[in-house]
């Protein structure tokens, strides 16, 4: 919504709820009536008065013009909401959720070797573009630029394939880098192992 819509909402709304609470304090005996006659007499007589009063008018006038038929149309696109996105074809519609694209991830990642513990943010932007952030652990010894790449590249191949969805960006981080204890121990057990050898 855009700012003199808002405004125009704000300034209608102060104006109704004074008015309620007038006429309900008119209504109740808390406030004589002739008070309003007295100031509106006194505002006609003065010409200063009148000037602002146009102004004043003017104004509101504008902005409820404004609100009522030149509206913003809103910058959300109806194609996506909240869950997820909208795929239109001739026989209805069908909702791609962001949990679907984080599953179709999970399961990208789990195909390529000494990549672990993803997790995928759905980012849908104004125009329905949709991109993700997945956020990754490495195993030790991986070339990261290579692994990034790849992934990159098989993830929107699989989504393209399996949603008909074209992706915007796919961002990658890596956030660790894993060490595997299986060959810390290796290591060292290779080292006694030949020194019993020799000491045989």
């Amino acid at each position: 919504m855009k700012f003199l819509e808002r405004l125009g909402l704000a300034v209608f709304s102060i104006i109704i709820l004074t008015l309620s609470i007038v006429l309900i304090l008119i209504g109740a005996g808390f406030i004589e009536p002739t008070i309003f006659s007295i100031l509106i007499t006194k505002i006609v007589t003065v010409q200063n008065y009148i000037y602002v009063l146009y102004v004043v008018c003017g104004i509101l006038a504008l902005l409820a013009l404004k609100c009522l038929f030149f509206t913003t149309p809103t910058e959300e696109n109806d194609n996506y909401d909240e869950e997820g996105i909208q795929l239109q074809n001739e026989d209805g519609t069908l909702l791609i959720t962001k949990t679907t694209l984080c599953n179709i991830v999970d399961g990208v990642v789990m195909e390529i070797p000494k990549v672990h513990n993803s997790q995928t943010n759905v980012i849908i932007d104004n125009e329905g573009n949709v991109s993700l952030d997945v956020t990754i652990n490495v195993a030790n010894g991986v070339t990261i630029k290579d692994v990034s790449s790849k992934l990159q590249s098989k993830i929107k191949k699989t989504v393209k394939e399996s949603t008909d969805l074209e992706l915007k960006f796919v961002n990658i981080q890596v956030i660790n880098v894993e060490i595997d204890d299986t060959e810390d121990i290796k290591e060292e057990k290779e080292p006694k192992e030949s020194k019993s050898k020799a000491e045989k």
